[in-house]
C-alpha cells in the first residue's frame, strides 16, 4: 500500500507494521484525514503543550513530561535490571493511564522519546497524538478492566461497543476473534516479556481475520495498534518482564 507523500517518516514506520493485505480491512477516508491532521501536528507542535499539561496531571508518580531529554540518560544506557524494571513499570502505567484522559493520548512511546533520571522516567511527547471517539476509548477501558476482573461478559460487551465483535459472526468466528484479541492485547499476564516480533505476528493474524470477514475498521483501531507498537518497542528495549495484570489494575481500578 502506497501512502500519500504528506505522511512523515514517523507515521510511515508505524504503518509498515500493517500487513499489505490488511489495508483492505480499513476505512480509508477517516484514516487519511486523521493522518493528515497528525502530520500537521508533527510539524507545528499543535496541541502538544496543552495535552502535556492535562496528561502530566494524570500521569501519576514515576514519569514526568518534559520539553527535552537533555538531563536524562537514554534507556539503552540504563545498566541495572532493577532500574530497568522500575522504568518499565512506570512506562506501562503511563500507557494505561492515558486511556483515562478525555482530551487525547500521545501515541509515540518509542525509546527515543524517553530518558531515565534515576528511577524516574522522562517523556518528551510530540505531535503524534489523537483524540479517539469517546465510545472507542471507553470501550478500550472496559476491555482492559475486563481482563483483570476475569469478566468474559464485560469483555464481549466492550468488543461490541467498539464494533469489533459484530452480530453477524457465528459462534466459531466470535471465539476465534476473542482469542486473537486476547493474544494481541496480552494484558492478562503476571510476567510478560514484550517482544515486537510477537506483537507483529498477532497483528498479522488479526488483520487476516478482518479481511476474511469483510471488516472495514475505523482509523481508531489502527492508531491504537500504532500506540501498542511503540509501547512494545520501548518495553523491549528495557527487556524486563512486567506484571501487566497488576499494573493495569492499579492504573484503571
Amino acid at each position: 500500500m502506497k501512502l500519500p507523500g504528506f505522511i512523515p517518516a514517523e507515521l510511515r514506520e508505524l504503518a509498515s507494521f500493517v500487513p499489505a493485505s490488511g489495508w483492505d480491512a480499513v476505512e480509508w477516508r477517516p484514516l487519511l484525514a486523521a493522518m493528515r491532521a497528525m502530520s500537521l501536528q508533527l510539524v507545528t507542535g499543535r496541541g502538544v503543550s496543552t495535552l502535556s499539561r492535562v496528561t502530566g496531571e494524570a500521569a501519576g508518580k514515576g514519569i514526568t513530561l518534559v520539553r527535552d531529554l537533555d538531563q536524562g540518560v537514554p534507556l539503552a544506557e540504563v545498566s541495572t535490571s532493577r532500574q530497568r524494571k522500575q522504568l518499565g513499570n512506570a512506562l506501562l502505567a503511563f500507557y494505561f493511564g492515558q486511556w483515562l484522559v478525555d482530551d487525547g493520548l500521545f501515541l509515540d512511546l518509542r525509546p527515543s522519546r524517553f530518558a531515565a533520571e534515576g528511577n524516574a522516567l522522562l517523556y518528551q511527547p510530540n505531535g503524534l497524538w489523537i483524540q479517539l471517539r469517546p465510545e472507542f476509548r471507553s470501550g478500550m477501558l472496559a476491555l482492559y478492566r475486563s481482563f483483570y476482573n476475569a469478566d468474559d461478559a464485560a469483555f464481549e460487551a466492550a468488543l461490541r461497543q467498539m464494533g469489533m465483535l459484530r452480530p453477524e459472526l457465528d459462534d466459531a468466528a466470535s471465539e476465534e476473534l476473542k482469542g486473537l484479541l486476547r493474544t494481541h492485547f496480552g494484558m492478562d499476564q503476571r510476567a510478560q516479556h514484550f517482544r515486537i516480533e510477537e506483537f507483529r505476528e498477532s497483528f498479522d493474524d488479526l488483520f487476516r481475520f478482518f479481511v476474511a470477514h469483510d471488516y472495514k475498521l475505523h482509523s481508531d483501531f489502527v492508531f491504537v495498534g500504532f500506540y501498542l507498537i511503540t509501547l512494545y518497542l520501548a518495553l523491549e528495549a528495557l527487556g524486563e518482564p512486567l506484571d501487566t495484570r497488576a499494573i493495569c489494575s492499579r492504573a484503571l481500578g
